[in-house]
Parts: C-alpha cells; structure tokens; sequence
C-alpha cells in the first residue's frame, strides 16, 4: 500500500491527469487515490470534461455519479459550474452514447459557495480509509472531493455517509453536502438535466441502474430514426 501511495504521490506531483502543470502540487497524506482516482480519469475521457486547473489558487471539486461541482478562486475572480454526464443505454451497451450539459452558477453564488467550503473544515476530514469505524460496501454511493489549496492537493472519498450509523465524521459530510445542494440551489439544474436528456434510457456514470422515460410507438419510431442520423453523423 506505501509503495503504491508513494508512486501515485509522485505521478500527481508531476501531472494531474496528464496535464503538464507550471505548479507541482503536494498530495496531502490523508488522501487515497487508490481506486476511485481511475474511476473519474475515465470520466473526464468519456466525457470529455475538463481537467483540474492547477493555476487557480483555489480549487474544489465534488464528484458524485453523473455529475461535477467545481468552484475556482483566482486572485478576486470566484467562479462555480456544475457539469452533469450521463451513458446513452441502447439494446445491451450501456455506453452506447454521451450527453454533457453545464451550468454555470451566478457569481454571487459562486462566492457563497467558496466562502462555506473554504471555512467548512472539510480539509481536517481525511479519507474514508483512515477513519477507523468508516465500514465499505458494495453498493451506495462514494462522494468524492478534490481540493487544491495554493500547491496542496487532495483528493477524497467518503462511501455512503448515511450508513456510517452517526460516525462524527460522516455525519459531517452529510450536512456538508447538505449545504452544498442549498447554497447552490443544485436542484434545479438537476431537474433541468433530465428534462434535458435525449436517451429513451440512459445511466449515470458511477451507478448499477439505469433510467427510462417511457415513450408512445410514435416517439419510439421518431427516437429511433434520430439515433440513427446521430450514430451516422458521429462516425464521420
């Protein structure tokens, strides 16, 4: 385990995520890049999402399935975006297809949001592995967190809080995430994204099940008719 930390605090000091980087940045020790690391590494190939910028003096990151809050500080400029991604699900390929859509949050949310992440006390809160009642399981959901604070970097994972039976820490990331969702008023552009999606059935990147919207044999027809053209035109 020492070993494979020690290799992976050396490829992010020298690139996060294969980008060339004019900053090297120090991965705190109470980070685990073990295996969800390689999980959102796929997302941002899939989906083509962007890569962290390690020229911000601030950055945070908060990765659940399907979607990616980041919130940017660089000298005054305070910024926050919210990119959701989905899998288009055709016949047995759950990966038949993407659909990105972003957001971008008012300003002065951007600035209510950085002010409670910056003082919120998330980086005291190590990673789920070095929290010792933190018990795992094979479903629920993991919240991920990266931060980069001037040349500190972490990242985070935390499996299904709300299973930890009131751990201080997990009850912790619960109202963190919480106040996140508010702060944000992340809900509507939720709500906004699955109107949004053009998949008869799609899935989130990050879970075992898949979403339907039922359509009438008239809008089968017409769906499959423009999945076509779609298919065609992206192989071009």
């Amino acid at each position: 385990m020492k070993q494979v930390l020690a290799i992976l605090f050396f490829l992010v000091t020298i690139s996060i995520y294969g980008q060339s980087q004019k900053t090297e940045l120090q991965l705190t020790k109470d980070s685990d890049t073990t295996f969800w690391k390689g999980y959102r590494i796929k997302d941002l190939a899939n989906f083509k999402l962007p890569n962290l910028n390690t020229e911000s003096e601030f950055v945070f990151r908060s990765w659940n399935p399907g979607s990616l809050l980041e919130i940017s500080k660089n000298q005054d400029s305070v910024k926050a975006k919210i990119i959701y991604f989905v899998y288009e699900v055709w016949e047995n390929d759950y990966k038949a297809d993407t659909f990105v859509k972003e957001y971008y949050l008012p300003d002065s949310t951007a600035t209510e949001l950085y002010k409670y992440v910056s003082k919120s006390g998330i980086q005291k809160i190590p990673s789920d592995e070095y929290i010792e009642e933190w018990k795992h399981g094979f479903d629920g959901i993991t919240h991920i967190y990266e931060m980069k604070e001037n040349n500190l970097y972490s990242f985070k994972n935390f499996w299904t809080p709300k299973s930890q039976n009131g751990l201080k820490e997990a009850e912790f990331i619960i109202e963190f995430n919480k106040r996140i969702r508010e702060i944000g008023n992340l809900k509507q552009y939720g709500d906004d994204f699955s109107n949004s999606v053009p998949f008869i059935t799609y899935t989130y990147s990050g879970v075992a099940y898949s979403i339907t919207k039922p359509p009438t044999k008239k809008e089968w027809r017409k769906y499959k008719r423009e999945r076509k053209k779609r298919i065609n035109k992206n192989k071009r």
